[in-house]
């Protein structure tokens, strides 16, 4: 993987200001929804009512409200998870981490959005049908994404090797989003009167409910957006710091492999130097084993030659003394 650099853009930069417009779209949504925007009318009243000077014959839905929050909240779903397949491709075709980092932060705003509408979705539900559940096509639909979302991260913490766990985590992303454009799409695949067409070409909604849903719609598509650039920047900068934590652990580990060779080799050239210094010392007593048994061997010829010398003098002394000793043979001879 290629190594994750922290920039500072313009996205990250206009992001407050997006939350803060975003926002403010959403509280007017909010304060026009119960203002202008009039009541849905339910079942019929079993007998006529006059409220403010109007005569009602149906139950003035209340609880349609949530309308004006819940279908933003899931068309910015629908979005965010647009953006998880596409930084899956990116990474699938670059292996730039970057891209992995950005999948997992969007698919965490995904989830956060998915959990709003199946909140918002179940009271509509239960104050409109009497239950808290149904599996009608759109909510069946979009139960299925939400558990594919869960999955996208049980997914990413079930795999340790980096490497793996993004490839992997890309290409169910990838999947995953497939799901995204069926459930918006089913309403017109499936008809059901639960959940009526709103986008359509007559808008399906009076000027007095467009625009409050308009800017429900505008505003929490930029609260998506500043949620996922702060999001991104924070982990950018855990990333970079943890990063920095690995690179200084090899720098250390590298000057520790070092100075253990420093250490190996000084130790080896001590060894050799001792090794040297042992056979000089042998060498030297050998020498002087050797100088001792030539010393001895001249102490021995020495002994001998004295031990022969005496022998010589011995038979020259008796030689003499023989010499001595002959001559008076004749003197005897002539005194006769």
């Amino acid at each position: 993987m290629l190594p994750l650099e922290r920039k500072t853009s313009l996205a990250d930069k206009i992001a407050p200001v997006a939350l803060v417009v975003g926002l403010l779209l959403v509280a007017a949504d909010v304060v026009l929804a119960f203002t202008m925007a009039p009541l849905v009318k339910g079942a019929e009243l079993s007998e006529p009512v006059v409220i403010a000077g109007q005569v009602i014959t149906n139950k003035l839905l209340l609880s349609q409200k949530i309308f004006y929050l819940h279908v933003p909240v899931a068309i910015a779903s629908f979005a965010a998870m647009f953006f998880t397949a596409f930084y899956g491709v990116r990474f699938l075709m670059t292996k730039d981490r970057r891209y992995d980092l950005r999948a997992r932060v969007v698919t965490g705003v995904v989830l956060a959005f998915i959990v709003a509408t199946m909140v918002s979705g179940d009271l509509w539900t239960r104050f409109e049908w009497g239950v808290w559940w149904t599996w009608e096509p759109r909510l069946t639909t979009y139960f299925i994404l939400m558990l594919l979302v869960i999955g996208y991260f049980i997914l990413r913490n079930a795999i340790d090797d980096p490497e793996r766990r993004a490839t992997f985590a890309a290409v169910f992303g990838i999947v995953a989003f497939i799901d995204a454009p069926i459930s918006f799409m089913v309403t017109r695949l499936i008809p059901s009167s639960t959940h009526p067409v709103v986008f359509r070409t007559d808008s399906g909604l009076p000027p007095a409910m467009l625009v409050p849903f308009l800017l429900g719609l505008f505003g929490m598509l930029m609260v998506a957006f500043a949620l996922y650039r702060l999001a991104l920047s924070v982990n950018e900068s855990a990333q970079e710091v943890e990063d920095l934590k690995e690179r200084l652990e090899e720098q250390d580990a590298s000057r520790a492999a070092v100075a253990a060779e420093e250490a190996r080799r000084r130790l080896a050239v001590a060894a050799e130097g001792v090794a040297r210094a042992g056979a000089d010392a042998a060498g030297q007593a050998d020498a002087d084993a050797v100088s001792g048994s030539d010393d001895v061997g001249c102490g021995e010829a020495a002994v001998d030659g004295d031990e022969k010398g005496g022998s010589y003098g011995s038979s020259a002394s008796s030689g003499s003394r023989a010499s001595s000793v002959a001559p008076s043979g004749p003197a005897d001879s002539s005194v006769r």
